[in-house]
């Protein structure tokens, strides 16, 4: 049975949860001959597997998302990044700016972001209409320019071009020209601003002043090169996955209306459903690596330096991990394990910070507007080979 699995295609897209079962169930090591004979790996254990190992048998130094692994692109902006190191380098530089993102520190900023996100709400009280997504993008684009050390002005900016780069044309494989013009404004506009930097440094606790100011280790300073591509990386990441699955959420919920009543209810469920929904549909659909050397699994020999890239949607409705899977269940137990931000050495930095956002958004938006109408019809979803999810969730209600 051959299985037409090729991530960029709009065919796809269609009916992915068919062709990810198929993938599990037949081919769970998939040989991706049109893009250089990477492997798509799309059962959870092996991707939770690959995470662990991800010292041992994977490098990230030649990237993680799929512009490299499968169509051998640059990166993007993080190329130089703290995710695309290995071994004692992504220690020492994921430790530059690491105490930031503990529990205790992030909890820390609980207050602020909570004000940001109704001073965010606001307006749109006396209007009667509110993009969740928006506000979602905004208090998280915010949050993590003021965590960085930028004005929010330059990251509105800089977010504004990633954005284009992100889009998709069904008829061209990846970035489009406009993408990639896109890509090289947000690269000159942070190449400027770490000139600007160096003779003015943001004060601390900034990311930037940490950069600048410390040492990685002993005679080891970080490059203008590696703090834009770390800024550029943290712009990515800290305001894409949380608006996105805030906005698929409240798809999901409108969906099952019983179960947007237990949150009304009880606001205790709101991490629980925070989590549900990245498992349900995850927001970054493909990471990977190259493989470090060879490699047997499900029969398949795969070859050091091949890329193998992780299905994230694809683990997250696995029978052989997850109890009816394919059912958006708030209330279920949780999970033993999961993947919601990666497993491992490589775990997202900023998971705490990303739920305790999530919490506190979708509290702020119920607390303000109990009652509301999901605008179904205007509610645009994005699709792409690496994110995935709804950017405009607009709702209706009664103006304050």
């Amino acid at each position: 049975m051959t299985i037409d699995y090729n991530p960029y295609s709009p065919k796809f897209w269609k009916d992915r949860w068919t062709i990810y079962k198929q993938l599990r169930d037949d081919d769970p090591v998939h040989c991706m001959e049109d893009f250089g004979g990477a492997w798509a790996l799309s059962r959870f254990e092996d991707i939770w597997d690959a995470h662990l190992n991800s010292y041992k048998d994977y490098t990230s130094i030649f990237g993680t998302s799929p512009p490299p692994l499968l169509l051998g692109e640059d990166s993007g902006p993080g190329h130089v990044s703290i995710p695309t190191m290995d071994g004692q380098d992504h220690r020492d530089y994921r430790n530059t700016i690491a105490n930031r993102y503990t529990q205790p520190s992030v909890s820390k900023m609980e207050k602020n972001i909570r004000q940001l996100t109704r001073d965010l709400i606001k307006p749109a009280l006396k209007i009667g209409k509110l993009d969740i997504h928006e506000v979602a993008r905004r208090v998280a684009l915010f949050t993590v320019a003021d965590m960085i050390g930028i004005d929010r002005e330059v990251a509105l900016k800089a977010r504004h071009f990633i954005d284009i780069f992100y889009e998709r044309d069904p008829d061209v494989v990846g970035v489009t020209p406009r993408g990639e013009e896109a890509f090289g404004q947000v690269m000159g506009l942070l190449i400027q601003m770490a000139e600007k930097w160096r003779k003015n440094v943001p004060p601390s606790p900034s990311h930037i002043e940490a950069w600048i100011n410390k040492q990685v280790r002993d005679d080891t300073w970080m490059t203008d090169e590696q703090i834009v591509g770390n800024t550029g990386m943290l712009i990515i990441t800290g305001s894409d996955t949380v608006p996105n699955n805030i906005a698929n959420l409240f798809f999901y919920l409108n969906q099952h209306p019983d179960q947007l009543k237990i949150i009304r209810e009880d606001f205790s469920f709101i991490p629980k459903a925070f989590e549900e929904c990245v498992r349900f549909d995850h927001p970054t659909n493909i990471l990977g690596r190259k493989l470090a050397k060879d490699m047997d699994l499900h029969g398949k020999k795969m070859k050091k330096g091949d890329s193998v890239i992780y299905l994230y949607q694809s683990a997250g409705r696995d029978e052989r991990e997850f109890e009816s899977p394919d059912l958006f269940d708030i209330t279920r137990p949780t999970p033993p394990r999961n993947l919601n931000f990666g497993h491992g050495p490589h775990k997202c930095l900023g998971h705490h910070l990303a739920k305790m956002e999530g919490r506190i958004i979708i509290e702020e938006i119920l607390n303000a507007i109990p009652d509301f109408v999901l605008i179904e019809n205007e509610a645009k979803r994005m699709f792409g080979e690496f994110l995935q999810g709804y950017i405009k969730m607009p709702i209706e209600f009664d103006p304050s």
